[in-house]
């Protein structure tokens, strides 16, 4: 397949796509996704497109306090941070947007950080009572661990001593050759069979 047919192929495919959520604009700055209301915080070089925003934005981000948009090689990408007070997650904050925006978007690229003003709670589902298996867990760590370690393995660790061949097959047993060295003095045996 040609790089001009597969082109082809992704706009008809990009045309079918429909949003996924129901974005309203209230003003040049504000508008609702869901009827939550979101503010345009920062528009770094003309970054925010309205239009393909809808097209790319999945309700995933609505958990979000921020979305950020950064442009690259033509595509938007839409990224979520929390506030820095939100104790329930383990991040990403919006105290590293700096970071992010050196180290992950193109240099010189367009950017925008959205607000979400009315971001929802983040609720993980426990599996089999999670929290349960963590106490646990604690109480016999050590164990456990090394459970779990020899559990993983594709291999079974096994204590292997020095095996001596029985005194029936040694009696059939011939010295072929008796060699020695500086470091190592060793007898290679043949079989009479």
């Amino acid at each position: 397949m040609d790089r001009k047919t597969l082109d082809d192929l992704v706009a008809e495919q990009d045309a079918k796509r429909k949003p996924l959520a129901r974005i309203t604009k209230v003003s040049e700055t504000e508008f609702l996704i869901n009827d939550h209301k979101y503010e345009l915080d920062t528009d770094h070089t003309d970054g925010f497109d309205f239009n393909e925003f809808v097209r790319r934005y999945n309700p995933a981000l609505s958990q979000y306090d921020y979305i950020i948009g950064d442009w690259g090689y033509g595509k938007l990408r839409l990224r979520g941070f929390f506030n820095d007070d939100r104790t329930e997650t383990s991040g990403p904050f919006i105290s590293s947007l700096n970071d992010y925006i050196l180290e992950d978007v193109n240099f010189g690229a367009a950017y925008f950080v959205i607000h979400n003003l009315e971001a929802r709670p983040v609720i993980r589902k426990s599996r089999n009572n999670r929290s349960n298996h963590r106490s646990n867990r604690k109480r016999n760590s050590h164990n456990r661990s090394n459970h779990r370690n020899r559990r993983n393995h594709a291999f079974e660790e096994k204590k292997v001593s020095s095996h001596r061949p029985s005194i029936e097959k040694r009696k059939h047993m011939v010295v072929k050759a008796e060699e020695k060295s500086e470091k190592h003095h060793f007898i290679i045996r043949e079989s009479k069979n």
